[in-house]
């Protein structure tokens, strides 16, 4: 059964979950996480979402974010994408590197906001990486406990409802037991959803390709073979068949195409990756 479209609410917060596949590893030096951070900054700009909390695991992600006025989904396509054709290439492996579709919850509550901030700095002193949040590399832990350390992570808003609530990033966390626990509950360990169909359509995939490519998207869905034309229906085929899981036969008759021609631009998509940057 199709899953229900993602609600998108123009300048709302959202706690954004993905995994790698099977929860394998997804991290595994330092130029992973740098590279991964790189496409946060990248594709924030680009689709004018705010990044107000972060922690990178060696096999899931946490991000809390605020959107404009571009579905969260063409900004995680856009970081997944590129993460994983980079990935790929790098240690020459083909498929995917995340557990099917992020997940994200809608965040309308102050309290639950703090709590989630720090939950997500905890995540990696919960998971015995280190026995301080300050040590840890790959969080915005560091962000707020050194405002000048970057700017790309706004500080602002979740320092502003610390004072008005009485406390501050660093001398909250005795009272993040609660919070853990509650947001483990109903969120983080709810079973998978769904995988097998893909909540966006074939539409869809096809016009946030050809925002990422910049090639029309009547040129991907036509005749021609132009070099640019080829990569970007490559990358709209390996987007389609690979990170939404939508049959070959779907996507064939949506380009009207034979399910081997289809199968052929797949094939290149994963020998050089989805060819999205």
């Amino acid at each position: 059964m199709p899953r229900k479209p993602r609600v998108h609410v123009e300048g709302a917060f959202y706690h954004v979950l993905t995994r790698g596949n099977h929860k394998q590893q997804i991290f595994h030096n330092d130029d992973d996480y740098l590279t991964y951070l790189r496409l946060v900054q990248r594709y924030s700009k680009r689709y004018n979402v705010e990044i107000h909390g972060y922690v990178l695991m060696p096999n899931h992600i946490h991000l809390l974010i605020r959107v404009g006025a571009i579905p969260l989904s063409s900004f995680m396509q856009g970081i997944q994408q590129t993460y994983t054709q980079l990935y790929n290439k790098q240690y020459e492996k083909v498929g995917h590197v995340f557990q099917g579709r992020f997940k994200s919850l809608y965040v309308d509550n102050d309290v639950y906001l703090l709590e989630l901030i720090r939950y997500i700095h905890l995540n990696p002193v919960k998971a015995g990486l280190v026995e301080d949040p300050r040590e840890y590399r790959w969080s915005s832990q560091r962000h707020y406990f050194n405002p000048g350390f970057g700017t790309w992570v706004k500080l602002g808003f979740i320092i502003g409802l610390l004072a008005e609530y009485g406390g501050t990033v660093i001398d909250e966390y005795q009272l993040v037991p609660e919070a853990i626990s509650e947001i483990e509950i109903n969120e983080i360990q709810q079973p998978e959803a769904n995988t097998s169909t893909s909540n966006l359509s074939l539409e869809d995939l096809l016009a946030e390709v050809a925002e990422l490519t910049g090639v029309n998207p009547n040129a991907i869905a036509g005749p021609s073979r132009s070099k640019e034309v080829v990569t970007a229906r490559d990358s709209f085929v390996y987007s389609a068949c690979r990170l939404n899981r939508i049959l070959l036969r779907e996507v064939a008759g949506f380009l009207n195409r034979t399910e081997a021609a289809i199968s052929k631009s797949l094939q290149r998509a994963e020998n050089k990756g989805s060819g999205l940057s």
